[in-house]
């Protein structure tokens, strides 16, 4: 009898047990699934410098945050300076300032008072300015309008845009009736009708590959090398607190020209050769492919600092190259000795995938009758000895920093390696031979 109670008694407590387990795997399961709401950041007012600065090539936006005290910029060229009233708030997760532009994006009128090193002390006026370019040539085409000439500019490009639309709707409309003209042919061929057919579709309308920003506001500024101090005037006097900063106005330490050096051996992934004192290498009889752009050298922390104000890890002892636009049209001469031996053409060209199951590319020059459009552009070089090339204008004469050495590397055969390197093992065979025939054996008693 007490045996069975006490069996009763155990099974009772295992099912409480299992109970309070299951219970417990079901309230995890659910909180998994339950929505977990982040605490958001908290936001505060601040007033801003919100820039668009011009980095050798095209237009970067930022903005300084409230505790930085300088601003940097490009010497000789066009900035916009926006004062703006935002919401700011600490992102933990990139340590960064942000800046909550769709609660918060107003323009604050004022005065911009710019006082220099020497004491002179300029005030500029808020005033309109668009940024336009072509996409087909987007660095050549690069400009900022300001003032009158804004509006003027951005009317041009408005009625561009109209323009293109209404020949769009056309070209819809040819494409339509190209169409319709096609059905009613097949439809008349069905009932033993003969209806002409149209020659081809029409023309397929270019594109439009200009652009414009909106008519803005803000300050444009274009100054020379030097140290400014710059704030914000209200139009009763006083200058907001947060606009008092340092302005560091910087310039390029020297020019040149950079390349793309692309192997045809690995043409996906090209090599930058910079700075005109380091020389290019390649194995000889190997063929490269030069593309040269225009560059220029900026000290780090400074152009670091202008694109992005919050930027870190820069140096302000360490100087980077910026690439700008290309060089199309120069010729690339082949010197060896003091004799030039060759020159290259800027040259389309097409990479071809090799058919079959074996993997590989040929890249040939490029046709227009067979493809569409060139992989890549560039100068072909092949060299067995080591030379010097430059870039020369349509003068004849050498681009200034465009002068590199190549130097072709030498491959030993391998058989010479695998030689040296059973050698020892060859030593060490002979010197083995040579001491057993020097042990005498030992007679047998």
């Amino acid at each position: 009898m007490n045996h069975k109670l006490l069996n009763h008694k155990e099974t009772k407590t295992q099912s409480k047990m299992c109970l309070f387990f299951c219970l417990f795997v079901s309230l995890w399961l659910l909180s998994l699934s339950l929505p977990v709401s982040a605490q958001a950041p908290e936001r505060r007012e601040a007033f801003v410098w919100a820039t668009a600065v011009f980095a050798g090539v095209q237009y970067e936006s930022t903005f300084t945050p409230p505790d930085s005290d300088t601003l940097y910029l490009l010497a000789d060229a066009n900035h916009v300076l926006a004062p703006r009233s935002t919401l700011v708030y600490d992102w933990s997760i990139t340590n960064r300032l942000l800046a909550d532009w769709p609660a918060r994006n107003e323009l604050v009128d004022g005065t911009l008072v710019l006082h220099n090193s020497t004491g002179q002390k300029e005030r500029l006026e808020i005033t309109d300015y668009v940024i336009q370019f072509d996409g087909d040539a987007p660095a050549e085409t690069l400009a900022l309008h300001k003032g009158q000439e804004a509006l003027a500019q951005y009317a041009v490009f408005d009625q561009a845009r109209q323009a293109y639309a209404t020949a769009l709707h056309a070209q819809f409309q040819l494409e339509q009736d190209y169409q319709a003209a096609l059905t009613a042919a097949a439809q008349a061929a069905t009932k033993g009708e003969a209806l002409a057919i149209p020659d081809g579709p029409p023309p397929p309308l270019p594109a439009f590959t200009r652009y414009s920003t909106g008519v803005k506001r803000a300050f444009v500024l274009n100054l020379p090398v030097g140290e400014y101090t710059l704030w914000l005037e209200h139009p009763d006097g006083t200058e907001e607190p947060a606009s008092r900063k340092h302005l560091h106005v910087f310039a390029p330490r020297r020019y040149g020209v950079g390349f793309n050096v692309v192997p045809a051996s690995k043409w996906t992934v090209p090599e930058l050769s910079d700075d005109p004192r380091n020389a290019l290498y390649a194995q000889s009889g190997s063929t490269i492919y030069l593309q040269p752009f225009a560059e220029f050298e900026v000290n780090e922390l400074a152009y670091g600092r202008m694109i992005d104000a919050q930027a870190k890890g820069l140096q302000e002892d360490r100087f980077v190259w910026v690439h700008t636009t290309p060089y199309p049209d120069v010729t690339l001469q082949i010197i060896q000795g003091r004799q030039v031996v060759a020159g290259a053409a800027n040259q389309p060209y097409f990479v071809r995938q090799r058919p079959g199951a074996s993997l590989g590319y040929s890249i040939e020059e490029f046709d227009p009758a067979t493809e569409k459009s060139p992989n890549f552009y560039g100068y072909r070089v092949t060299l067995d000895e080591a030379a010097r090339i430059q870039l020369v204008n349509g003068d004849g004469q050498p681009v200034m920093g465009s002068q590199r050495d190549i130097r072709p590397i030498r491959t030993v055969d391998r058989w010479v390696v695998y030689a040296l390197s059973l050698l020892p093992l060859f030593i060490g065979g002979v010197v083995l031979l040579w001491r057993r025939r020097r042990v005498e054996p030992i007679p047998q008693q």
